[in-house]
């Protein structure tokens, strides 16, 4: 099954980091399709992470946006 939308392209340290959140956050997450992450870039500024959520650790990031 794929996905509603296209992923975003993050550099790859920034998508290992915000992964690697959600994956240790997931309780938040848990039953949730559509879902929003807060948390700071690898450029130290905060921002909003929107994805899809299919189970633990199959997320697509579709969309980041500045707090």
């Amino acid at each position: 099954m794929n996905f509603v939308y296209d992923a975003f392209r993050l550099n790859p340290a920034e998508y290992a980091k915000i992964y690697s959140e959600i994956n240790s956050n997931y309780d938040k997450y848990k039953g949730k399709t559509f879902a929003v992450h807060m948390s700071y870039g690898i450029d130290n500024n905060p921002y909003w992470y929107y994805f899809e959520n299919r189970g633990y650790n199959d997320y697509n990031i579709y969309m980041r946006t500045e707090m």
